[in-house]
């Protein structure tokens, strides 16, 4: 398995498709973390995020066969990871599943620095973000997290959402104004 650590996520799709499904394995260490923070942000609760998680992995093992390569894998990935998201989160017929987030600081992503007041500035600066973004509508706070967040393009997020680029650019500025309306509330 050593041999196709350094192999690009296409090529290691077609390996798992000749019936090598042990180079599967790579494809998972690679993307599950952002997987995971895009599932974190989106429904604000850790083990919700973790089940979706898996449950992506498995559907898009099962279906490494209609990935196209018309985007990337992990832009693939996280739109499988999107919609079972929003299913749950429909099923349940609530907006999110916001949690205390004091307890899974370790979650999100940390600066590198090792100054204590830095650090605590930006794990309330991250509880800040996901609280607004918790009261936001999914359709909002699902365009927020990929373009700044997980800092896909326009073209990306339209082909992830299945919607024209014209609608992800009116969706993101109404989304934006919501959270800065959400942010001008907690001030």
């Amino acid at each position: 398995m050593e041999e196709w650590n350094g192999l690009p996520d296409k090529a290691l799709i077609d390996v798992c498709l000749t019936g090598r499904s042990e180079a599967y394995e790579i494809l998972v260490l690679r993307h599950q973390r952002k997987v995971f923070n895009v599932l974190y942000r989106f429904l604000g609760n850790r083990e919700a995020s973790q089940d979706i998680s898996q449950e992506t992995f498995l559907t898009a093992y099962r279906k490494l066969g209609m990935f196209k390569g018309e985007s990337a894998y992990s832009t693939w990935l996280c739109g499988i990871a999107l919609n079972k998201a929003r299913d749950m989160l429909r099923s349940k017929n609530v907006n999110t599943l916001c949690e205390d987030l004091a307890d899974h600081d370790d979650t999100l992503p940390a600066n590198e620095t090792t100054r204590p007041d830095y650090q605590a500035e930006q794990r309330q600066l991250h509880d800040r973000i996901q609280m607004i973004l918790n009261r936001m509508p999914w359709h909002y706070r699902e365009v927020l997290i990929l373009k700044h967040l997980e800092e896909y393009s326009n073209d990306e997020i339209a082909s992830l959402l299945d919607e024209t680029v014209d609608n992800v650019k009116v969706r993101t500025f109404r989304a934006r104004q919501m959270f800065k309306k959400l942010h001008g509330e907690l001030s």
